[in-house]
């Protein structure tokens, strides 16, 4: 698995691509991984976007307690197939980026997307102005294919690396695991 820390990079191949920071890898997370891993049958390389920091510790300056490291997390993706991460350096002069610019710049023409599978919660650039709906606007406009995914439940609430948290620091961590994919619920 190839990974590039660099703001400035080109990916040759067509991507198919998830963005996010994937913080334990969960079931939901998952579900997205799996759907661009699915594209290598269209030819499409499976890639991954994160940032460094991650936007919550950019704009708060409080580091955020992970559940998985990123060499735990890249080797989880490894094993399931994805092919190229890129970790963003995230700053506040790159973080500011118009949400359709970034969309242009860094996924169609540096990462040459073809397909991109979304959280219904994805946002995007400058002040996280890009959305869903601005998501599914733009691959018309650039030509990719966009999936838009709902979240997924367990045990009848959302899955989020915040509650997976929560649940470990409540000692619930037979929900922990259920929603890390872990055990069967």
């Amino acid at each position: 698995m190839q990974i590039i820390r660099d703001e400035e990079f080109r990916i040759e191949e067509p991507t198919a691509v998830c963005i996010g920071k994937f913080d334990g890898v969960h079931l939901g997370h998952k579900k997205l991984l799996n759907m661009i891993i699915d594209k290598k049958k269209d030819g499409l390389t499976p890639t991954v976007f994160t940032f460094n920091p991650s936007p919550e510790e950019l704009f708060t300056g409080r580091g955020v307690k992970n559940l998985l490291s990123d060499e735990e997390k890249y080797a989880l993706f490894e094993r399931m197939g994805i092919e190229i991460v890129i970790e963003y350096p995230l700053n506040l002069v790159n973080a500011a980026i118009d949400p359709i610019d970034f969309v242009e710049l860094i996924l169609v023409k540096g990462m040459n997307m073809k397909y991109i599978a979304a959280g219904s919660d994805i946002s995007f650039g400058k002040g996280g102005r890009g959305n869903r709906e601005l998501i599914v606007k733009l691959s018309k406009k650039f030509g990719f294919d966009c999936d838009i995914i709902n979240k997924v439940r367990v045990d009848g609430e959302i899955v989020s690396s915040t509650r997976i948290r929560h649940a470990i620091a409540e000692g619930h961590t037979d929900v922990a695991d259920r929603m890390l994919g872990r055990i069967e619920g």
